[in-house]
């Protein structure tokens, strides 16, 4: 990616975060990311193209930063944790990129056909449960149910710790994951 076009996102990210979709226009993305904007328009056609791309690249780096698999190694149980402490911890450290995809996700001006480019990499969350299905370890469900569940919790905490930063620690961090796995758990 060029750096003019790294700067653009990093810059809309943060004002689509701060002041919505309709409170960010292209001439302030501009400005603030010190490009012209003809520049802007060179790399995004439209606003809606920005934003779709600004979709794709959020969930593309959280995906990139969560890639992992599932380790025979660990109980199902240590499985999830870790997939459930990356998605925290990422939400932790890139609270934009984060608040970003929460407040988009369901977002008109997100595509669908931009959101079949990446959803379905999300799928192999669900293939973590199978497992758990499977093997007994977790209260039978479908399928849409445990990952909103699983979303609904990692959401939840990081909103509370953005609430109270004071409150971040392993200890809290691990109740948390704890409440979550309470609720799926036999």
């Amino acid at each position: 990616m060029k750096e003019k076009e790294q700067k653009i996102l990093d810059t809309s990210l943060k004002l689509f975060v701060e002041k919505g979709f309709h409170g960010t226009s292209t001439a302030e993305i501009a400005k603030t990311a010190e490009v012209a904007t003809g520049t802007l328009f060179h790399y995004f056609k439209t606003k809606e193209d920005l934003i779709n791309s600004l979709y794709l690249y959020t969930k593309e780096s959280m995906l990139n930063e969560i890639n992992r698999k599932y380790d025979d190694e660990k109980s199902f149980k240590e499985n999830v944790k870790e997939l459930w402490l990356n998605f925290v911890n990422f939400g932790i450290e890139n609270s934009y990129m984060f608040q970003f995809i929460l407040t988009f996700h369901c977002s008109p001006y997100i595509t669908s056909l931009t959101k079949e480019r990446i959803e379905n990499r999300f799928e192999e969350l669900l293939e973590v449960y199978k497992i758990g299905f499977k093997e007994g370890e977790i209260k039978e469900m479908y399928d849409e149910l445990v990952i909103d569940y699983f979303w609904g919790s990692i959401f939840t905490i990081l909103n509370h710790f953005e609430k109270y930063p004071e409150k971040i620690n392993k200890k809290n961090i691990d109740i948390a994951f704890e409440l979550f796995w309470d609720g799926i758990s036999k």
